[in-house]
């Protein structure tokens, strides 16, 4: 017979090998298993999302089932309403024009970390009829139009591939300078460019892409124009010295200046945050304010400062 401390320490050892085997199994949401379609009903927040879905007439399994697999780019609650969009403005959307937002979103295939080797930055084919959205993986994830996918909310899916971002990505519609001119916020700018005739170079198409640096009315305010008249008014030298930095080639979004992007050395460079600007003639940081606006023939970055390298 086994003495009695041998008994008692086998038996403590069976009850905790019987409690470890009831535990719960732990959950994973990556369930490759699951589809798009169940997946994105699934979540709560994406709400908005199911319901721009809704009002375009996609709310269904054939719209993530046909001619896919699909990568899908959805954006979060927080993404809809930062642009504007509740669910009272969504249920009042054009169904035509909002299908066309969604289906920018949707990629042909798989993608996600594991099936992007490397760096990598395409123009890739989406259900958009005629619309390309860019896509960048570099140190720090990957990026549709610049924007970044939210942590930790991609799934790997029995029929593609979903990834949550934290902005709405719209299509590119309009030439960078028609869509400035229709901007309240860059009236001056609108002004500043026809002055300098920078207008026609804002509205060319360049086979990289334009890249535009877009001061916000404020931004001209701080450097005494109070008004149109002022900017009308204004020496043209003075005007025309920072055109040359903040209309450039080629487009490029704030995905691209993670990690410090430098134009013009230690005179005017993006920090390694990306939307911080150090340029010599600004006693401040510059500020890119709104990220990313997509036209047809490049990309514009909103700041809340003129840049001035002198």
């Amino acid at each position: 017979m086994q003495p009695k401390h041998i008994q008692r320490l086998l038996c403590c050892l069976f009850l905790l090998i019987a409690i470890s085997c009831t535990k719960d199994e732990p959950v994973y949401t990556n369930n490759p298993g699951a589809s798009l379609f169940e997946t994105i009903l699934g979540k709560k927040e994406l709400s908005l999302y199911q319901a721009a879905l809704k009002r375009a007439g996609m709310l269904d399994a054939a719209t993530f089932a046909n001619s896919g697999p699909y990568t899908v780019f959805a954006p979060v609650d927080s993404a809809f309403m930062n642009a504007g969009l509740t669910l009272d403005s969504i249920n009042k959307y054009n169904p035509d024009s909002l299908a066309l937002v969604l289906k920018y979103g949707m990629l042909y295939g798989r993608i996600s970390s594991s099936t992007l080797m490397g760096f990598y930055s395409q123009d890739m084919v989406s259900r958009h009829p005629s619309l390309k959205p860019r896509l960048n993986k570099n140190y720090y994830g990957i990026f549709f139009n610049g924007i970044p996918l939210l942590p930790e909310k991609s799934a790997t899916l029995a029929d593609g591939v979903l990834h949550e971002l934290a902005r709405v990505p719209f299509p590119q519609s309009a030439n960078l300078m028609d869509w400035i001119r229709r901007q309240p916020e860059l009236t001056f700018f609108a002004a500043v460019l026809d002055r300098t005739g920078y207008a026609s170079q804002v509205a060319n198409t360049d086979p990289l892409g334009k890249l535009v640096f877009a001061p916000v009315n404020e931004a001209y305010k701080k450097l005494g124009y109070t008004d149109l008249d002022a900017i009308n008014n204004a020496d043209l030298f003075i005007l025309q010295a920072p055109m040359q930095e903040m209309v450039r080639s080629p487009r490029l979004f704030t995905a691209d200046f993670l990690g410090g992007y430098s134009f013009n050395y230690d005179y005017f460079y993006v920090n390694a945050d990306g939307f911080t600007i150090t340029a010599i003639g600004n006693i401040a940081p510059v500020h890119i304010i709104r990220p990313d606006i997509m036209g047809v023939n490049g990309v514009i970055q909103e700041v809340d400062q003129v840049i001035l390298l002198r």
